[in-house]
């Protein structure tokens, strides 16, 4: 009968055990749908392995040679894991279509043996879109896979080149038992919350229910006022911020401060400009998140801030020049509820924002340094290069010191974002808003980027301390000027102040701004029969003369090429051209429109064979309507013109 008994107790604790396990398999689901959950502290250790430079080089997976953790008879290793434990995010910017194979606990068959591609299509089961998907040159899958005692990845294929493998190590009541495919069958419904999640098709306020409450917002800001946004004077939690994009609010770049305190904290635990927390870059909305961002009719946050007490945002409209408008309507609604946070296991939410401009010599640029207990879940990262027509600052690494340990290692910039291959059409090429991650920007000419990064169910929680560096040069010796504004976003249990002044242009030395557009940057416009040849590093354009009535339209010069000018920033600026010869060169002129800007510039003279002459061609004035300039040629020569580059000097305004 004891017997019988204890078989019967085993039988019973393994079904619930079982259930437990299935349970936090749907709670990581949900991680990744439900933003409420954002506050919650997590246990174990959030780490990664990927195909870094051990030498401090910039071989992150070029060659392959740190690719894998070493080679067996079947292929090449990618991860060898202990459990209990749970794969939270693959990426990699190179997939083949050669086999990558999931060996879980010791098993000699794997469950999973598929084209290493196909783990990205969105289209394999389970590895299905949203979770899996491919854009701005980077692969990603975020679909949660648990393993019980261990998990062994291995890739077939000869070279795996780039990759990054994210996991976390479970404590017994997180366990999640072994992956298997059927358990998004399972968990049918809150795969389904995900995907409504990430396709905007439902609004994170609903998952409050009748708990949520409103506050319309209607106030005049006036230069040189603070005034109270939003105030509670009990415990609860702001669940939602959307304000009205007003032309004077899209206007007022980083001119109003944003600034909130909870529980009577002696400072703020956000301070930064208004435009930055909600994700601008440049000047212009640039961030579309599910969690957080900006566009021409609002700017909105859903991320959850729970207090204890009381909790009160402020607004400071404190940068205004001359010209600037007296005052700022603002308008727009709060969300809120009457659950105050639960400080066993929830922590606060709390900003650190940066800039560091040009910084001296190759010292990583600091994100985030944060002293105490909780979780890391978002990265706001805006780049403007100093060096003309380069971006060779992203191909820095990114940095997680997780209590003391480096633990997470990064292969590039536009990696940290879930992208890749700056600077390629169809890749990292532009600002692009996706659900979690995105780019904010990218242009050659003007030497931009960034990128934004939220952390959902891979949040990077810690026990002590978490610092996350990235660098802004490709090797550890070599120092690329940059100008970098980041905001890191982070919940913990006390708060964090490592703040520095974003809005800096009045008390530094500014390098003179001056923007290179080369062949490999331009967008442009062929007139009719005319021709673009790339010949690297230099292109070349031409136009033969012709009876048509369309070469007769213009009397004086006939248009050859009109390129955008997208990027520059409005204003006036010095234009040169680095032009060189070719065979049957011929001579041209560049104009903005219908106005000529350059004399008509010589090709005979002598230049060495694909070599390079800079000339002054003239100024020009960039608007909203004039973001074009064109090559022209004489109607009755045979265009012939390479060009290497344009040059635009911004001309300062006069104080």
């Amino acid at each position: 009968m004891k017997k019988l008994l204890s078989v019967i107790v085993f039988f019973f604790g393994a079904f619930l055990n079982g259930y437990a396990q299935n349970d936090n398999y749907r709670k990581e689901l949900l991680n990744l749908a439900d933003v409420s959950r954002l506050p919650m502290y997590r246990s174990g250790t959030m780490e990664q392995l990927s195909s870094y430079d051990r030498t401090g080089g910039n071989d992150d997976g070029f060659s392959g040679k740190y690719s894998a953790i070493r080679k067996e008879p079947e292929g090449l290793v990618m991860a060898d894991l202990k459990g209990p434990g749970v794969v939270n995010r693959i990426w990699t910017p190179t997939p083949e279509v050669d086999t990558v194979k999931f060996y879980f606990d010791g098993e000699k068959t794997p469950r999973i043996s598929i084209p290493f591609i196909h783990l990205f299509s969105g289209k394999q089961h389970p590895f299905v879109a949203p979770l899996s998907g491919s854009q701005l040159g980077g692969y990603y899958c975020y679909l949660p896979i648990p393993y019980q005692k261990s998990l062994k990845i291995i890739y077939t294929g000869k070279n795996l080149r780039f990759h990054q493998v994210q996991y976390r190590t479970l404590q017994e009541n997180e366990q999640m038992g072994t992956f298997t495919p059927s358990l998004l069958d399972q968990h049918k419904d809150a795969f389904e919350k995900v995907r409504a999640a990430w396709g905007h098709q439902t609004s994170p306020l609903q998952l409050y229910g009748d708990k949520i409450k409103s506050q319309k917002v209607n106030l005049v800001l006036r230069k040189g006022a603070e005034e109270t946004l939003f105030k509670l004077k009990k415990g609860g939690r702001i669940v939602g911020i959307e304000l009205g994009a007003g032309s004077d609010l899209l206007q007022a770049y980083q001119k109003v401060l944003l600034s909130a305190r909870w529980d009577n904290e002696q400072k703020n635990a956000l301070e930064l400009p208004l435009h930055n927390f909600f994700g601008f870059a440049f000047g212009k909305p640039a961030m579309q998140s599910m969690l957080l961002g900006a566009d021409r009719n609002k700017l909105y946050s859903y991320l959850p801030m729970p207090v204890d007490r009381s909790a009160e945002l402020k607004l400071k409209y404190d940068k205004g020049k001359a010209g600037d408008p007296d005052e700022i309507l603002i308008s727009g609604t709060i969300y809120y509820t009457n659950d105050k946070r639960d400080a066993a296991t929830e922590g606060k939410l709390y900003a650190q924002a940066r800039r560091q401009y040009n910084i001296p010599s190759a010292v990583p640029h600091l994100i985030a340094n944060v002293r105490g207990r909780g979780h890391y879940i978002g990265t706001i990262l805006q780049t403007q290069g100093l060096e003309e027509g380069s971006t060779y600052y992203f191909e820095g690494d990114d940095r997680a010191f997780i209590d003391g340990k480096l633990r997470l290692h990064g292969t590039g910039s536009e990696d940290y974002f879930n992208g890749g291959w700056y600077a390629v059409t169809d890749k990292w090429d532009k600002g692009f808003s996706l659900p979690i991650h995105g780019a904010l920007a990218y242009d050659l000419m003007t030497s931009r980027t960034g990128g934004y990064r939220f952390y959902l169910a891979d949040k990077l929680n810690f026990n002590d301390s978490l610092r996350l560096t990235i660098e802004h040069q490709p090797e550890d010796k070599t120092n690329v000027k940059t100008d970098y504004t980041s905001v890191g976003l982070f919940y913990a249990d006390k708060p964090q102040f490592e703040n520095s002044e974003i809005r800096i242009d009045d008390q530094i030395t500014k390098l003179p701004e001056r923007h290179k557009l080369t062949p490999q940057g331009m967008v442009y416009s062929l007139y009719w029969l005319a021709t673009a040849d790339y010949q690297e590093p230099s292109i070349v354009f031409g136009l033969k003369p012709s009876d048509s009535w369309t070469a007769k339209i213009d009397i004086d010069a006939v248009p050859v090429a009109q390129v955008s000018l997208q990027g520059l920033d409005n204003g006036r600026y010095k234009v040169y051209v680095e032009h060189g010869k070719t065979p049957q060169g011929s001579p041209f002129s560049l104009w903005q429109r219908s106005s000529q800007i350059s004399g008509w510039i010589p090709t005979n003279i002598e230049i060495p064979d694909q070599g390079a002459k800079t000339v002054y061609a003239g100024e020009i004035e960039i608007t909203d309507e004039l973001k074009t300039i064109t090559l022209r040629k004489r109607p009755a020569d045979v265009a012939s013109v390479r060009v290497f580059s344009f040059i635009f000097e911004k001309i300062e305004e006069k104080k």
